[in-house]
């Protein structure tokens, strides 16, 4: 049977772990969303902290998926899809000067 802090307690020591609340804080998002990405297959595990069991997620892993919810919200393509045209017509003109 594995260990209470689950499959990280050797490996990677310099990864940095967050909880719930420290993963919302950092994406700026609730604790229910990350709650929801944990339900949708985001890997978390277990770590005791202050005698306590709490689910934590390894930092890189958040942010990938931060990420990819990201590149999937129709508003944040949007956004990209105007930065891409706004560049493309900059890039088009000619230069006034000499």
């Amino acid at each position: 049977m594995s260990s209470p802090e689950g499959p990280w307690t050797s490996d990677h020591p310099n990864v940095q772990r967050l909880t719930y609340r420290e993963a919302a804080t950092r994406t700026r998002r609730s604790v229910r969303s990350i709650n929801r990405w944990r339900r949708q297959g985001m890997p978390m595990g277990w770590e005791i902290r202050d005698g306590q069991r709490v689910r934590v997620v390894d930092e890189q892993t958040l942010l990938k998926w931060w990420r990819d919810r990201m590149q999937a919200w129709p508003p944040h393509q949007y956004r990209l899809r105007r930065m891409f045209e706004t560049d493309t017509r900059h890039a088009d003109t000619p230069d006034a000067s000499p």
